[in-house]
């Protein structure tokens, strides 16, 4: 399944295989793929953007997803935003997509509407015309909200794709994405999994730029475990986070970058690694797990790790895997990501909003504030900010700034991406 000179890590190995009258299949699962710029460029002039030895990887699977984090539009439509930002891709992505071995893309993520609807459904069109299934999108809250069914053999795969709710989500009469609200979704996951052999939710969810999810996101991810899913997946931090065994499931928290080209998420150490997560599955079993670790490489091409990499990323995977398990580490562990966050971002953010909100040249800010104060990610940020200056824990004074974007947090001891 997986070639011997490609690193990977193993999580679960079962000694006794599947009877063969057992429905199983190999799946591989990736994160977030937005192919801009460079690689773009690459796709469409038929040059490979995956060294020789990850290539192989999605066919070599019965079924292989990733989360496709651009629409893919025409460059004349109109963005949402008013000053004419947005990630978009030519619709010849659909065509690069299905020749990588890609089997089906996730839409659930906030970026699917930066080109309004008709970017999402110009994008939907691209990815049917050339055969590639799709979920967590489309022209109303209820389409946008039904599970991919994928048959691998006789096992029936369900896979629930929700995303974050910022300006991206569907209402009952607006075209977007799926969102994630754990006091609507979970009263579905029973319903989900009697529908299906094995079940996962696809979750584009959680803190940019953080290494450890927050209180919100692990309680979340484990009570979808607790209400029937087999695996939760997790993609949007922009940096790869840890896996645990949680219940009769497991969790992978951020898988972390898998092609984007982006000035502003390149700017943060770490960004350019993440991992394809490898699962051999049984009903309602996973038999087998690994970890294939890769890195985008300034020659706009995704690479296995070499030996000291590899080292490196599992003594990190380790630490930061440690300490989601007990409760205590956890905080600690999140609160430094708190302070990196509030050092990188949100002090300016704070500092900036009334400046910002009444400058009659920022057209985006009433957009942009709106989301900072409806998005549930940022205003847990918020709250967490608060309660560690009530706690003495983060200062408001410049002077006393203990980490710089250069300088992400190290959780538990291990050095810097």
């Amino acid at each position: 399944m997986i070639p011997e000179n490609v690193n990977a890590i193993c999580l679960l190995e079962t000694e006794t295989p599947s009877p063969l009258s057992s429905p199983h299949a190999e799946i591989l699962i990736g994160g977030d793929f937005c192919p801009l710029r460079h690689y773009e460029a690459k796709l469409l002039r038929g040059e490979k953007i995956f060294a020789d030895p990850l290539i192989g990887l999605f066919r070599s699977h019965d079924f292989a997803l990733v989360n496709l984090e651009a629409p893919l539009c025409s460059a004349s439509l109109p963005a949402m935003s008013r000053l004419g930002f947005g990630l978009r891709c030519d619709p010849g992505i659909a065509e690069a997509l299905k020749a990588l071995g890609i089997s089906a893309v996730g839409l659930a993520n906030n970026h699917i509407l930066d080109f309004q609807e008709e970017g999402l459904f110009q994008t939907l069109e691209a990815l049917e015309k050339v055969s590639i299934p799709y979920a967590g999108a489309g022209k109303n809250l209820e389409d946008a909200e039904k599970p991919l069914e994928v048959r691998c053999g006789p096992l029936r795969i369900g896979i629930w794709m929700l995303a974050e709710k910022e300006l991206n989500c569907a209402d009952r009469h607006r075209a977007g994405s799926s969102f994630f609200s754990p006091e609507r979704n979970l009263p579905r996951i029973p319903e989900l999994r009697a529908g299906c052999d094995f079940l996962i939710v696809y979750l584009h969810a959680g803190h940019e730029f953080t290494r450890i999810p927050s209180p919100r996101i692990r309680s979340a991810c484990r009570a979808l475990i607790d209400a029937g899913a087999d695996l939760v997946i997790g993609h949007h931090p922009h940096m790869f986070q840890g896996v645990e065994r949680y219940g009769n499931g497991w969790i992978a928290y951020s898988l972390g970058n898998l092609v984007f080209d982006s000035d502003y998420v390149a700017a943060y150490p770490g960004t350019d690694r993440g991992f394809l997560l490898s699962a051999a599955i049984a009903p309602h079993c996973v038999r087998e797990l690994r970890i294939i670790p890769c890195k985008m490489t300034p020659a706009y091409l995704v690479e296995s790790l070499n030996a000291e990499e590899f080292r490196d990323f599992q003594c990190r995977m380790k630490n930061i895997s440690a300490a989601l398990k007990d409760d205590e580490t956890h905080k600690k562990a999140w609160e430094q990501e708190v302070r990196y966050r509030w050092d990188t971002e949100y002090r300016q953010i704070l500092r900036d909003i009334s400046r910002n909100f009444f400058n009659p040249e920022n057209l985006d800010y009433a957009l942009r504030t709106g989301n900072l104060f409806t998005c549930p990610t940022h205003l847990e940020m918020f709250q967490e900010i608060c309660r560690m200056h009530l706690e003495g824990k983060l200062s408001r004074t410049p002077e006393e700034i203990a980490v710089s974007a250069a300088d992400p947090p190290t959780p538990l001891g291990t050095g810097n991406s």
